[in-house]
């Protein structure tokens, strides 16, 4: 791929900030780092043959959230649901809103057709693809490091106080559906420390399980997996 000098200037500048700290990148490294902030529209647009950031990106999602799971475990003493609903962070909207919120100009150096805009999905990629560059140009540990250097009050003050219960009403209502009903699945543990299972059925159907040490917390967690089913992103 055949990068212009101002281009080579401008993510020169932006590796080298406090921000990243990576001076001197080689010609496949910055390659690689101009490649993960090329949007497919960019190429339908100018016609050139080198590829997108697709598949960086496919990369970077596994090594971010090995990243940011890592983060979780050792920072959080909470039990699985709570490290789980933390891993929302890694969410597209959310991640995209930490991503412009570092004021580090990242979103900035996104190369997109002319009539596209920069959307949540499209910084978020763009930065999965950056986390998968950087780990290929400087290894994992220091990958770490940056990311924790650029996110980690981010991922801190990231709140899972959302309503999903709510959410899925409110989801189901907008489409004409009929209203979820939450079915206690099982309840075990000691009396003093239980835990619940419950499903959440749609007409009678299946749709989302969660479990939790209260009712509140389980029915909670079986909506917002009952969401995650309605949206197409994972089955039950």
């Amino acid at each position: 791929m055949i990068i212009d000098g101002e281009r080579e200037r401008l993510l020169r500048d932006f590796l080298s900030s406090p921000a990243i700290g990576r001076r001197r990148a080689g010609p496949e490294a910055l390659e690689r780092y101009h490649r993960a902030l090329t949007h497919r529209s960019y190429m339908r647009e100018t016609g050139v043959p080198s590829g997108d950031n697709e598949r960086l990106e496919f990369l970077g999602d596994r090594i971010l959230n090995l990243i940011v799971a890592e983060f979780l475990f050792r920072n959080y003493p909470g039990p699985e649901g709570d490290l789980t609903m933390r891993m929302e962070w890694t969410e597209n909207r959310n991640l995209a809103r930490a991503v412009t919120g570092a004021g580090i100009g990242f979103e900035d150096l996104i190369l997109v057709g002319s009539r596209q805009e920069k959307t949540p999905r499209i910084i978020a990629g763009a930065f999965e693809a950056f986390v998968a560059a950087l780990y290929l140009d400087l290894g994992l540990a220091r990958t770490k490091t940056i990311i924790g250097r650029l996110m980690a009050n981010e991922i801190r003050n990231y709140r899972t106080d959302r309503n999903y219960k709510k959410s899925l009403q409110e989801y189901l209502q907008k489409r004409d559906r009929s209203l979820p009903e939450y079915q206690l699945e099982k309840r075990s543990g000691a009396h003093h420390h239980p835990r619940f299972s419950y499903i959440v059925t749609i007409d009678g159907e299946a749709i989302g399980r969660g479990t939790g040490r209260s009712k509140a917390e389980a029915t909670q967690n079986a909506a917002r997996a009952a969401l995650r089913v309605l949206k197409g992103s994972r089955p039950v």
